[in-house]
């Protein structure tokens, strides 16, 4: 019981680590690509924060929701017929 406690813990840590990611990359990519064009260092950079905020904390706030949600409700067992 514990150590599948601890092994869909550690999943969910993992899950939530490979977003946040894939976050961070979209958004170096979309903040500090119009430097190329003469946006300045510090605005990209205020753009960064703010996006990870938004999309970063967001996602971890509703996606955890969800899956305690899943959890609680009992919605991840199995039916057998």
């Amino acid at each position: 019981m514990i150590k599948k406690i601890f092994s869909n813990a550690g999943s969910l840590i993992l899950i939530n680590l490979g977003a946040l990611v894939l976050i961070s990359i979209w958004a170096v990519y979309y903040n500090f690509g119009p430097m190329l064009v003469g946006v300045s260092a510090s605005r990209a950079m205020q753009d960064f924060i703010v996006t990870e905020v938004v999309f970063g904390g967001g996602f971890v706030v509703l996606f955890n929701a969800y899956v305690l949600y899943r959890t609680v409700m009992g919605k991840n067992k199995r039916h057998e017929d």
